[in-house]
């Protein structure tokens, strides 16, 4: 009865763990989303040139951020289908997608960790560009781009001296001057704050999973199931039960015949 509890309980977990994946896979999903189409992204993306990393930063997190989303949905979906069909080839499959989903992960934790400096920077240094442009006039489009840049960051130019622009109220229609470069900063971290939580939470997850499927996969003896709950097989139906042979007719093989 302990193990037959433990594997119940084992399997209700799996099938919680399956759930909140779901729901970690929506919001990356989301969180892909916001990356690939958000104004606060796209309007540097759109205004680097091309030889700036931005552009490629841009793509791989959201090339990444996809991988994440299609892999925690098709490992859930193959976990809870493990536990319904009591399938020792579908909880290995799963087994193996935490294992994938593992890797990748934490692959994505490292580079969140080790290159945010890089993707600020190269988000700065467009803003810096376009800045440039727009002080040397030599641009209707800079301007143009330094105009939207600051509707949407609700911001306006830059400390140290940068901020007595000519014709500055074309531009900047915030009377307060927040500085841009500090109100960018602080957009990317909170970003990849939440990045970094959902990867976290996905990651504990998936260690879960992996400790629950590899469970589960070594309760389940080799040709049986976890409980048949009245369910019969024919796979034994062949079989003649003791103290009969082939040719014994059927009927007298039926339970409640009346002997003629």
């Amino acid at each position: 009865m302990g193990h037959k509890m433990l594997v119940r309980v084992a399997r209700c977990q799996l099938l919680v763990s399956c759930l909140f994946i779901l729901i970690l896979a929506a919001a990356c999903c989301f969180v892909t989303a916001v990356t690939g189409q958000s104004p606060h992204f796209t309007i540097l993306v759109g205004a680097s040139p091309s030889e700036s990393p931005i552009r490629d930063l841009h793509y791989a997190m959201i090339l990444y951020g996809c991988s994440v989303c299609i892999l925690l949905l098709l490992t859930a979906l193959v976990s809870a289908a493990s536990v319904q069909r009591e399938s020792q080839t579908l909880m290995a499959t799963a087994f193996i997608g935490f294992g994938f989903l593992f890797c990748i992960l934490m692959a994505g934790l490292t580079w969140t960790q080790e290159c945010k400096n890089l993707v600020e920077a190269s988000y700065l240094d467009v803003y810096d560009d376009i800045f440039e442009q727009v002080l040397r006039r030599s641009s209707e489009d800079a301007k143009k781009q330094l105009v939207q840049t600051h509707d949407i960051f609700q911001c306006c130019g830059k400390t140290g001296g940068h901020l007595n622009i000519p014709d500055s109220h074309n531009f900047c229609k915030n009377r307060e001057e927040h500085d841009c470069v500090s109100i960018i900063s602080k957009a990317l971290h909170i970003h990849l704050h939440w990045v970094r939580m959902l990867l976290l939470l996905s990651l504990g997850f998936t260690v879960y999973g992996m400790v629950l499927t590899s469970f589960l996969y070594f309760s389940l003896p080799r040709g049986n199931v976890w409980d048949r709950r009245g369910e019969y097989s024919l796979n034994n139906a062949l079989i003649c039960p003791p103290g009969t042979t082939q040719d014994t007719p059927l009927s007298q093989l039926l339970p409640n015949h009346s002997v003629q």
